[in-house]
């Protein structure tokens, strides 16, 4: 993009002369060290062509044009002589610099063939309406789409109409510096704007129009043609809200195979902001992979957990490019706290930091994280657990800010509240995984009278063996109202026992199972107009063999089932 942008202004700066010319290139912004346009390309062509400047035109006020600036105006006896290009420098500018234009004054005709004919036109699907323009050069805003119909046909004038808000509405000229037609990669022609160049559309009226005459382009019979218009723009400090259009019924002009002129209107037209470089915004949201409750197991003897996933969140940058500058989170436990805390930017570690509080604020200065327009960056959380945490630990991470840079250097924080689940820590632990559950309605008399929920998990015992007993592996069921998300406990809140396969007393470590749970729901529970539930496990309970009896009550959203029954009360 930076290439393009040199390139663009560097071919305009090419076009200025010395010389007195009643097309005068006009200087209507002030200019100062800093700014970046092309009215500062066409600047530097004349302090080069004046001698006051060795470089060729950049299109960038620095130091050296600054300093040929003071030349200039020591040369021209402009007092102050501070290298600030306002009224009095732009004066003397205006009355010695002329604009050669890009294109031919005298266009070659195209030779056409045919007999009478005319054009179709519409507004071409591309470019579309832009709200976050953010680059000054070549920025296509328009586009016409012509079919040649029963002859060639050529293209020979536009009349464009624009009106740019900022407050209130200015004349196009406040924003805009030069009007380039192209057939493609092709440029047909160039207007060089100045503040005579648009005349109003009418007394009333808040747009202005600028005739675009001397395309000349031909459209071969029965062939189709997209002519775009762009703008190179002046560098803003507000944004203006624009809006392009066709002026007038007879806004363009064609010429058939016999040399009769046609004249056709668009009321399409296409609007657009034109924002300041740099602007972005970032959003700080949830992961749409969303991680879900874990139950960890602490190695007791060694190294108790290392780099166990905790949280996972997702960054976006809208308007404009972002760069993170630093991510804080902040951890809720009960039980041990986490020793470490790492941010990982997709699978690689951007930073690492030790715990001393319940907040940790990750510097990401140095890691070049940079957030690209409409892009999406995904960040995990992880943590390090000792190994005498203890048995029932549970701990979750939260992401409460994020400070990022914007392309124009200046830094935004964001306060945010992205919460990751609880994981649960224990020396022997189960993981679980849903097979299957279902809710059945249990009629009598064809009235609903109650629900049957099941659930099949499969359990690995982990760090240890666990018992299998009748009641020693133990769930609380619920039901959930789909409709108002209420959750239905199992009566009396009361465990049901895990049936497990006949005769088996424990899961040895690292052993898969299978514990299935049953649960009845009599009628006079649920709340009048119920329709729908939906199977729900609220907690398991479950005993290591050599260990204190645990509940869990982390680690069940997996198991919100699919086991739903249609129940009317």
């Amino acid at each position: 993009m930076k290439t393009t942008f040199k390139a663009a202004i560097f071919a305009l700066a090419l076009t200025v002369t010395v010389g007195a010319s009643a097309q005068g290139y006009m200087f209507n912004n002030n200019l100062k060290i800093g700014a970046r346009s092309a009215d500062v390309s066409a600047l530097q062509a004349v302090l080069v062509s004046e001698g006051y400047l060795a470089v060729s035109p950049t299109g960038y006020f620095g130091t050296l044009t600054l300093a040929a600036v003071k030349k200039y105006q020591t040369a021209k006896m402009i007092s102050p002589v501070s290298g600030f290009v306002g009224p009095l420098t732009r004066g003397v500018l205006n009355s010695s610099v002329a604009v050669t234009p890009t294109t031919p004054t005298t266009p070659t005709t195209p030779v056409l063939s045919g007999s009478e004919g005319f054009a179709e036109v519409r507004l071409s699907p591309t470019p579309t309406n832009n709200t976050n323009i953010q680059t000054s050069s070549d920025v296509a805003v328009y586009g016409v789409e012509f079919k040649a119909k029963q002859s060639d046909i050529s293209v020979e004038r536009l009349n464009l109409e624009v009106s740019v808000y900022n407050a209130g509405y200015e004349n196009p000229s406040t924003l805009i510096n030069k009007i380039t037609v192209r057939d493609g990669s092709t440029v047909l022609t160039t207007i060089p704007v100045n503040s005579s160049t648009f005349s109003k559309a009418s007394s009333t009226s808040n747009s202005y129009y600028v005739q675009i005459t001397g395309i000349s382009t031909k459209v071969a019979k029965d062939t189709t043609k997209t002519l775009t218009v762009s703008f190179d723009t002046n560098s803003i400090d507000t944004a203006r809200a624009v809006t392009v259009g066709i002026f007038g019924a007879q806004g363009i002009r064609t010429v058939d195979g016999r040399g009769i002129s046609s004249y056709n209107g668009l009321t399409d037209t296409r609007a657009h902001t034109f924002n300041k470089p740099g602007n972005s915004n970032l959003l700080v949201k949830a992961d749409a992979t969303t991680i879900y409750s874990q139950n960890y197991r602490i190695n007791t003897t060694s190294n108790g957990a290392e780099k166990v996933l905790l949280s996972t969140f997702a960054v976006k940058s809208e308007t404009g490019p972002s760069k993170i500058v630093s991510i804080t989170a902040t951890t809720s436990y009960s039980g041990t706290q986490p020793t470490n805390l790492y941010l990982y930017d997709g699978s690689t570690i951007v930073d690492a930091r030790s715990v001393s509080g319940t907040s940790v604020t990750f510097d990401l200065n140095n890691s070049n994280i940079n957030v690209a327009q409409d892009q999406t960056r995904t960040f995990t959380i992880k943590a390090d657990m000792p190994a005498t945490t203890a048995t029932g630990t549970v701990v979750s991470a939260t992401v409460t800010n994020v400070t990022y840079e914007k392309a124009n250097g200046s830094s935004v924080s964001v306060s945010a509240s992205v919460a990751g689940p609880y994981h649960y820590f224990a020396p022997v632990v189960p993981q679980f995984s849903k097979i299957s559950s279902t809710a059945t309605t249990v009629k009598n008399d064809n009235i609903d009278t109650s629900v049957t929920a099941n659930v099949k998990l499969g359990i690995v015992a982990q760090g240890g063996d666990i018992s299998a007993t009748a009641g020693t592996i133990t769930a609380v069921i619920g039901l959930k109202n789909l409709a108002t998300g209420l959750i239905y406990s199992q009566a009396a809140s009361s465990s049901v026992n895990g049936t497990v396969e006949s005769g088996l007393t424990q899961f040895a470590d690292g052993a898969s199972k299978t514990v299935e749970f049953t649960a009845n729901f009599g009628s006079s529970i649920f709340a009048s107009g119920t329709t729908n539930v939906k199977t729900f496990v609220h907690s398991i309970t479950f005993k290591p063999v050599n260990g204190a009896t645990s509940t869990l009550t982390a680690g069940f959203e997996l198991l919100d089932s699919d086991g739903y029954a249609s129940f009317s009360k």
